[in-house]
C-alpha cells in the first residue's frame, strides 16, 4: 500500500499579492484582445445613464432587436 504525500488544505487565497495582480491585467488584456477582435463597435444610448455596444456592422434591424431583448431580460426601468 503507497501513501501519497498530500499538502495540507489552506483557506483563503493561496496566491500572492503580486501573482493575483498579474493575473488581473493578464485578464484585462485577454479582453482588450477579445474586444480588438469584434473590430468597430457602435455605442446604442438607452437613456442617460445607459448604453449598449453592438458590432458597427450589425443592420438596423438586428439593433432593435438587440436593444428589445436587453430591454426584456435587465432590470431596467424608464424614469
Amino acid at each position: 500500500m503507497e501513501v501519497q504525500k498530500r499538502t495540507p488544505l489552506r483557506r483563503g487565497s493561496s496566491m500572492k499579492k503580486s501573482e493575483r495582480l498579474s493575473q488581473e491585467e493578464m485578464l484585462i488584456q485577454l479582453l482588450n484582445d477579445h474586444k480588438q477582435s469584434l473590430g468597430d463597435m457602435v455605442s446604442i444610448r438607452i437613456d442617460s445613464r445607459t448604453s449598449i455596444e453592438v458590432p458597427a456592422n450589425m443592420s438596423e434591424e438586428d439593433r432593435e432587436k438587440r436593444v428589445k431583448n436587453y430591454l426584456k431580460h435587465s432590470n431596467y426601468k424608464p424614469m
